[in-house]
């Protein structure tokens, strides 16, 4: 009697796959539940089906990877954070440039005030 394959039944392809997606999803600071998500669309199947694959299957398999890409997003994070504080130190100096020009207009904006109404004071008397 010969064994039937079932149409839905996982390959080592599709399982090397889903692993790959997981692993850099996590890698990059996203969750498991996106990455099924994206692996439910690039592998035809529901993101339930691969979330229940990762966690029945592979996820005992890829366990120490998985620990492994937990602990690199700290890395990209600093470069982002790194970043992030670069552009808020331009943006604060920018903001304080800005903050110095509008002192500077507002004191020129009051002289012209007082010189019109002492023109308009002239020109009455």
């Amino acid at each position: 009697m010969e064994l039937k394959k079932r149409k839905d039944q996982w390959t080592k392809e599709d399982d090397e796959r889903l692993a790959e997606i997981v692993l850099h999803n996590v890698q990059n600071g996203k969750t498991q539940l996106e990455a099924f998500e994206l692996a439910a669309t690039e592998l035809g199947r529901t993101k339930q089906a691969c979330g229940f694959r990762w966690n029945k299957t592979l996820r005992s398999q890829y366990s120490q990877s998985l620990l492994a890409v937990r602990n690199q997003p700290q890395q990209s994070m600093r470069s982002h954070l790194k970043l992030a504080l670069t552009s808020f130190d331009e943006l604060t100096e920018a903001y304080q440039s800005l903050e110095v020009r509008h002192r500077e207009l507002q004191n020129e904006h009051e002289k012209l005030v007082k010189w019109l109404q002492q023109g308009y004071s002239l020109m009455k008397d």
